[in-house]
């Protein structure tokens, strides 16, 4: 994503190339772009009223139910600030349709066309089906229940569930360590009145690469895994007024041979 966005021109200009959707953070796939600023409004305009028809792959745990599945279940928010969502009552409608590719035994390949677009749809989805996506960091974890927030049984109330999700995902846990002598530094400098602030006006360019009061240029952070930037989720087929835009089959969505088995 961020080699698209750099692909973008730094200047806002409505002739400028512009991204007509969004994709999950870590999901693959196809990603449509506008060359300028009408044809952007178009495709926006035409996926809020539901005339685009998506198609993704994903792998998930557990041997999927053969056959065509269903899921209506409303999606809400769960932690507004990180984005997190859950099945809850009181949610907006959403609906997917599951249909097994393969399986073998352990995991499953599985097709979803969506009706609707709710953030995270297909993997809150999967999690209440009880085949949550293999490598979804978030909804396939135990921190929603024993089973994995399948059935939407939590085990535990939404205000408790908020807490829990948001305490395994705050950032405090990427810190390696903080500069041992950072606090000494603060205490000494809050007692220090020659120190000057600095000017509302700097624009972001003109600060300096490190700020010794910062607190986050004192943190040295752990490197994530590259479970963290994969996911397998895939975004295969979007068919517009336009015509369909199709990527190509994941290697792990491709049926396993014996041998591989």
């Amino acid at each position: 994503m961020k080699r698209l966005i750099s692909l973008k021109p730094t200047e806002k200009k409505k002739t400028e190339r512009q991204i007509c959707h969004r994709l999950d953070r870590a999901t693959s796939g196809v990603l449509i772009f506008a060359k300028n600023y009408e044809t952007d409004i178009e495709f926006k305009k035409n996926l809020i009223d539901c005339d685009w028809k998506k198609e993704y792959i994903c792998r998930v745990i557990g041997e999927f139910p053969d056959g065509e599945i269903s899921c209506n279940q409303p999606i809400g928010n769960l932690s507004p600030s990180m984005g997190i969502q859950c099945i809850r009552e009181d949610g907006k409608d959403a609906q997917s349709i599951f249909k097994r590719l393969w399986t073998n035994g352990k995991e499953s390949v599985v097709v979803c066309k969506i009706a609707t677009g709710r953030t995270h749809q297909i993997r809150v989805h999967l999690q209440y089906l009880g085949h949550p996506i293999i490598s979804d960091q978030i909804y396939n974890s135990e921190v929603w229940g024993k089973t994995k927030g399948k059935n939407a049984d939590y085990g535990k109330p939404l205000e408790q569930l908020r807490e829990d999700v948001q305490n395994s995902h705050k950032s405090s846990l990427w810190r390696e360590y903080t500069s041992p002598d950072y606090v000494e530094k603060m205490l000494k400098w809050s007692q220090d009145d020659t120190i000057v602030p600095e000017s509302p006006d700097l624009l972001v360019n003109d600060r300096p690469n490190f700020d010794p009061i910062c607190l986050g240029c004192n943190v040295t952070y752990k490197q994530p895994s590259m479970d963290h930037f994969r996911m397998h989720l895939h975004c295969w087929k979007y068919e517009t007024a336009r015509g369909l835009f199709e990527a190509s089959i994941p290697e792990w969505a491709k049926e396993e041979t014996k041998e591989e088995i």
